[in-house]
């Protein structure tokens, strides 16, 4: 039996740590630990109180304290009903409750593993990483070759970005065992992050070296050959993380990789094998019919769509695409009964109404799509797209006189006018040459709708055409004071100062502002290109323009803008190369004179 000092340590590190817990608490927490844990606790407080109290007992020893005094110190009971108290707090997540009691459970005894893992782990989830990196390095010191916390730490650093650090914990690893297929993957995913695939090679080749069968291995191999261009090494190492486990995911990517290197049958393969599993997904289904349109496999196509109606959200849009395939396929009839189904099958006039009418008018069956058309009530929210689509007709057919008329009567209602329709009215005024009734209609329609800016960024647009850039400005001018945010106002006014090299900080600020707003806008980024090329900031002029050659690789203004900002770096080859494009795609004879012009010039 143990010598009654020994249990007056241990019953005050139990009466220290338990002093500070309310009743209730105790209570609650004592429900989430089982009835054995209590019992053994209960008991070691039962013979500590007999061991010290009165009575017969053993004669104590002299109070000496030597290299066993503590491992006598450890209470294992003590230390676990703390550690079980702090798992049933972080379950509740209770988190700065749990961090307590495993404290209290590293005071009965500080050198258990579990806890301290424990405690590290919970200061990460709690965000406080600092205090994590201190207790592990702590738990290092006392145990250098335990390189399970080593790894942890290693993510704790690279969490934080911190690589240099991570990257050494690591190598660290590896040193006391080079094989370590764990730290083999962490180091070399942190080296792909970081750039340095030749090192992330090494890893990860090193990696399914010692283990033929690791999926992620094989998984981060295939992404990293993809990276390299390495294309054959990515496919046989996605191929093989597929045969060791299959991953939809994994098989997805490496569907889209194969669509990429025009593998279609593969992806095709990956596709259908998808489906087999999971019928009901129609991101897949989607893709699938779309490549299998591609390969002019319309049939088949045709049928995954029927087959898509089932599991889309929106099975509309799904019958939209079919009729969309029977139109370019030239199918009309069966696009007309096809849209007539959707028609029955949907109250009121709709999108498939319009559809309709299309087909009609693609199969040459002109009045019927008329006299669809004007079955829309104004009510309708598609009647302004229907009276467009009618006065297109109209046009097509010569009837320029009789679409003019059928508008002016609707703006005069109220009821019936829509902006649109002095949009269209106005092209038309201008191309019979009136464009004083165009201008007068755009000053009718700003007082009819005063609140809509969009009629402004029109009328500028309008004014542009005539060649009148000084009023165009000041209509989106007035746009901007409606909606400084509209990007496309932002962007029409700050690139025609640039382009007349005019207020370029001011067209820079401007652009730059409408570039935040649509990153994604191959125009908008080719202004923000050719302001930093009228301010001579060459570099910037090249990194802009080619995001915008990207976003949009057949405009011929923005190729030859490219063009110009090689040339200005002293790149003549590139400069070429976008010159002779510009010349494809320009369908203006003066502005493809001038492009080679520029070419000639160059050569």
């Amino acid at each position: 039996m143990f010598q009654c000092d020994v249990w007056e340590i241990r019953g005050l590190i139990i009466q220290k740590v338990w002093k500070r817990i309310s009743p209730m608490t105790l209570i609650r927490r004592l429900q989430h630990i089982p009835n054995w844990l209590i019992w053994l606790v209960v008991l070691s407080l039962f013979l500590f109180s007999n061991s010290c109290s009165g009575g017969n007992q053993r004669q104590s020893a002299p109070k000496t304290f030597d290299s066993s005094s503590a491992e006598e110190s450890v209470d294992t009971a003590c230390a676990y009903f703390y550690f079980l108290w702090g798992k049933s707090a972080e379950a509740e997540e209770h988190y700065d409750e749990a961090l307590e009691a495993y404290e209290k459970a590293l005071v009965c005894d500080e050198q258990a593993d579990y806890i301290n893992e424990k405690l590290a782990m919970l200061l990460i989830s709690m965000g406080k990483k600092e205090q994590a990196l201190v207790h592990l390095e702590k738990m290092i010191a006392a145990e250098p070759e335990n390189i399970k916390v080593r790894n942890l730490l290693g993510n704790v650093y690279s969490s934080m970005g911190r690589n240099a650090e991570a990257r050494k914990v690591y190598e660290g690893i590896l040193e006391i065992d080079p094989n370590d297929t764990h730290t083999l993957m962490l180091l070399g995913a942190l080296y792909a992050r970081e750039r340095n695939y030749g090192e992330a090679q090494k890893m990860l080749e090193k990696l399914v070296q010692v283990d033929e069968k690791s999926f992620m291995g094989f998984s981060y191999l295939g992404k990293l050959y993809r990276e390299l261009n390495y294309y054959e090494k990515a496919f046989e190492a996605y191929e093989k993380a597929l045969s060791l486990k299959w991953s939809p995911m994994l098989a997805y990517e490496l569907a889209e990789f194969y669509e990429v290197r025009e593998n279609y049958d593969g992806a095709i393969g990956i596709y259908r094998r998808l489906l087999e599993e999971d019928e009901a997904n129609a991101r897949v289904r989607g893709r699938l019919s779309r490549l299998l349109l591609e390969q002019g496999r319309v049939d088949e196509a045709l049928d995954e769509l029927e087959e898509l109606k089932n599991y889309s959200a929106d099975s509309m849009a799904v019958n939209i695409a079919i009729g969309r395939v029977l139109l370019d396929e030239k199918r009309f009839d069966e696009a007309i009964s096809h849209f007539e189904q959707m028609r029955t099958a949907t109250e009121g006039f709709d999108v498939a109404d319009s559809m309709l009418a299309l087909a009609y008018f693609e199969a040459g069956k002109i009045e019927k799509a008329k006299e669809l058309l004007l079955e829309v009530p104004p009510s309708n929210e598609n009647y302004e797209k229907s009276i467009l689509m009618y006065s297109e007709i109209l046009v097509d057919q010569g009837k320029r006189q009789e679409a003019m008329s059928m508008l002016q009567d609707l703006i005069d209602e109220a009821k019936t006018r829509r902006p649109s329709f002095y949009y269209l009215l106005a092209g038309l005024l201008r191309d019979a040459d009136d464009v004083d009734a165009g201008i007068e209609l755009y000053e009718r329609a700003v007082t009819d709708f005063p609140d809509k800016h969009e009629i402004w960024f029109e009328y500028g647009l309008f004014l542009d055409q005539l060649g009148r850039q000084d009023d165009a400005i000041r209509k989106m001018e007035q746009v901007l004071v409606m909606n400084p945010d509209d990007a496309y106002a932002l962007n029409y006014v700050g690139y025609t100062w640039a382009d007349r090299g005019e207020k370029l900080e001011k067209a820079l600020e401007y652009i730059s502002r409408a570039a935040v707003l649509k990153p994604d806008d191959g125009f908008v980024r080719d202004s923000l290109g050719w302001v930093y090329f009228k301010l001579g900031d060459y570099a910037n002029a090249v990194t802009e323009l080619e995001k915008a050659v990207n976003l949009q690789p057949e405009d011929p203004t923005i190729n030859e803008h490219l063009g110009d900002a090689y040339l200005a770096t002293g790149e003549k080859k590139k400069a070429s190369i976008f010159y002779e494009k510009a010349i494809t795609f320009y369908k203006d004879d003066r502005k493809k004179a001038k492009a080679w012009s520029k070419l000639r010039d160059l050569q």
